[in-house]
């Protein structure tokens, strides 16, 4: 048992609960029931297509058929809950069902924890490494959200019960079926299998001949799964030549897959990809280095004698869990770290990966927990966990707070973009899936199924940005400098206010008028202190927007007044 102060121990709920409370907050402030890219396909174009469909013959294809590199079906199977339930589809939803899956993967590690039989206090680490804000990008869209979060919470449900050395076939049952859910809802589903197989083959060994018809029974499911996974799957995502880039650059695989796997120290996400990927990669290569120091002074050693197996079932049921929860996220990684480096080394810490390589620091340290048997041990492994906990906690809000609001801004202007310009949830002007999201929109708009959110920042002043300009303002310099892809347009010898609430840029032609977000209110210190900014800066891109010549202007809306002015500047889309 480790000692704990007396207050803390009456207090240590409330620790626990905190991260939980303030991550909800930021689902509550920062969602809205806006799609983004990906979601168009994998939502509206599915519930479209799934209603229109005849027989339910079709109406199953729908459900498994592939989007992109996936096949979503618990992401299929939500939306059409709440669609049969309210006849509505509704992004907020969706995410907040992706906030029950976190909240289901914390069920998970605390049940595993609670047969430590520590203080409570032993588990504020888990709580605060797990709802931080820095895998945002899964957090908070929901076709990532309804992938990453929902199949790891299946996955490690399914090792949690097939890691119960109970002989009760239920169990095993109940986690072959998790896992064929897991498996249909994304290609990482597939990573359960082998998770799993770790698991039964150390229990075979440890257990006895009667784990045998499992390991089998298992593998053979397995196998059948995977071949019908891509079966008639005709998108690999050009991931077939990511053989080649290995044979190319082994070294960027090999320093990828530590990357990876240290990305929870991803703590200088401003600077250039070297610089910034040292520490992730020095702190994987800590991770594997301790992961393989535990299995050695523990598992190792049952293996190599199974007769001097712990008798304690709780600790074994700890070890084989970890084992598989362990297997899953390193096949993660060593795929990640094949299939993805050809895209940039940036991919080794998108936010939309950063959940697994936070999941195994706290599978280490909970692992940590279990295998400890010293109180004063114990005690500097818990005080280790909670300042590592709190310091990543409180960086990741501050990195990443700025920028959930950045994305809920980009996404709101994305809405009038895409209402009045018919382009503006992602696609690229000109290309079949710009006039796919113009299709799919539409209808859903005929079925009454969804409709634009009408809270968006700019709603009491829509109707004045889509009038005629007014009389340009000589005294609003703004620079615009032409690059390939984009226009950066800075505001020159312009006073801002103070308190800058919601900043844009303008750009307006006869016909068409758009909203581009200004950067300089979500940089850290302008975001935090609401410093008086000496300038806007925004990005106008130019696959938005159709070619024509158009004014620029600004958006500035404070808590006490809205500005909306337009320069001379023109900037010419061709």
């Amino acid at each position: 048992m480790i000692p704990v102060v007396p207050l803390f121990r009456k207090i240590s709920p409330l620790l626990v609960a905190f991260p939980v409370i303030c991550f909800l907050a930021l689902v509550l402030l920062f969602v809205d029931n806006i799609p983004w890219m990906d979601d168009l396909e994998s939502f509206f174009g599915f519930l479209i297509n799934y209603t229109s469909a005849d027989s339910f013959s079709e109406k199953w294809r729908w459900l498994l058929a592939p989007n992109n590199e996936h096949r979503i079906l618990f992401a299929k199977l939500t939306t059409l809950f709440f669609y049969k339930l309210t006849g509505l589809l509704n992004f907020r939803w969706l995410i907040f069902v992706a906030f029950g899956c976190t909240l289901v993967i914390w069920l998970v590690l605390y049940r595993i924890f609670r047969s430590m039989r520590l203080p409570l206090l032993a588990f504020l680490p888990v709580s605060l490494i797990l709802f931080q804000p820095q895998y945002r990008l899964t957090s908070f869209w929901a076709i990532t959200a309804l992938q990453h979060l929902a199949v790891t919470m299946l996955i490690l449900w399914a090792l949690y019960w097939l890691a119960n050395p109970s002989r009760s076939p239920w169990r095993f049952i109940g986690a072959i079926l998790l896992q064929m859910l897991a498996s249909f809802s994304m290609s990482n589903g597939l990573f359960g299998w082998v998770a799993g197989l770790g698991v039964l083959l150390v229990q075979w060994r440890l257990e006895g001949m009667n784990y045998l018809w499992r390991l089998v029974v298992w593998a053979g499911l397995g196998v059948v799964v995977i071949l019908l996974y891509f079966h008639d799957f005709a998108n690999l995502q050009g991931n077939e030549s990511s053989v080649s880039f290995f044979l190319k650059h082994p070294h960027l695989v090999i320093f990828g897959f530590f990357t990876f796997l240290g990305g929870l120290f991803d703590f200088f996400p401003t600077l250039d990809i070297l610089p910034r990927s040292i520490l992730p990669t020095l702190a994987g290569m800590a991770c594997i280095a301790l992961l393989f120091w535990l299995f050695r002074t523990t598992m190792f050693h049952s293996l190599w004698q199974p007769g001097q197996k712990p008798v304690d079932r709780k600790l074994n049921h700890r070890r084989y869990f970890f084992v598989g929860a362990y297997g899953f996220l390193l096949v993660n990684a060593v795929v990640v770290a094949v299939l993805r480096p050809r895209f940039g080394y940036e991919v080794m810490l998108i936010s939309n990966y950063m959940l697994y390589p936070a999941l195994l620091v706290i599978l280490l340290y909970l692992d940590g927990l279990s295998e400890f048997k010293d109180p004063q041990r114990l005690k500097k492994w818990m005080t280790s966990g909670i300042v590592l906990g709190a310091l990543v906690w409180s960086v990741m809000y501050f990195h990443h707070l700025p920028l959930l609001a950045a994305q809920q801004a980009t996404r709101q202007t994305s809405v009038f973009n895409q209402k009045h310009n018919e382009l503006g949830f992602g696609a690229i002007i000109g290309s079949e899936y710009a006039a796919a999201i113009k299709r799919w929109v539409d209808t859903a708009k005929d079925k009454g199924f969804y409709a634009y959110p009408q809270n968006m920042f700019y709603a009491p002043y829509e109707q004045t940005l889509l009038n005629p300009a007014p009389p340009a303002d000589p005294a609003l310099k703004l620079l615009v400098h032409e690059m390939d892809a984009e226009f950066r347009v800075i505001t020159e010898n312009w006073s801002l206010p103070a308190g800058i609430r919601d900043a844009c840029i303008v750009v307006k032609s006869a016909r068409h008028t758009y909203l581009f977000p200004a950067e300089n209110p979500y940089f850290p210190m302008h975001f935090y202190l609401r410093r008086r900014m000496p300038n806007l800066t925004a990005r106008v891109l130019k696959s938005f927007m159709y070619p024509d010549t158009y004014q620029v202007g600004i958006l500035v809306a404070t808590s006490e007044s809205v500005d909306i002015r337009y320069s001379n500047q023109t900037l010419i889309v061709r």
